[in-house]
């Protein structure tokens, strides 16, 4: 799958901002974000989709570095 879902349905999703969700969306490599490990594998439990960053790891090694490097949204991480 190239794009799960329109960027504002991957922000309301994954709960991060529009304009990110376009840029880890973007088919422009000079656009193109990639997202810290722990918020790829947030999307994808979110979305489905599997940002290309985490696209050849298989769910035993998305599981056990969801245990190692669990996802801490930023409003978290700001407290």
């Amino acid at each position: 799958m190239s794009k799960p879902m329109p960027p504002s349905e991957l922000a309301s999703a994954a709960g991060i901002s529009v304009p990110y969700a376009s840029q880890l969306l973007s088919p422009n490599p000079e656009r193109q974000r990639t997202p810290s490990r722990p918020l790829a594998i947030h999307i994808f439990r979110a979305t489905g989709w599997r940002h290309p960053s985490i696209a050849s790891l298989t769910d035993e090694q998305i599981a056990m570095l969801e245990q190692i490097e669990p996802y801490e949204p930023a409003a978290e991480r700001a407290a």
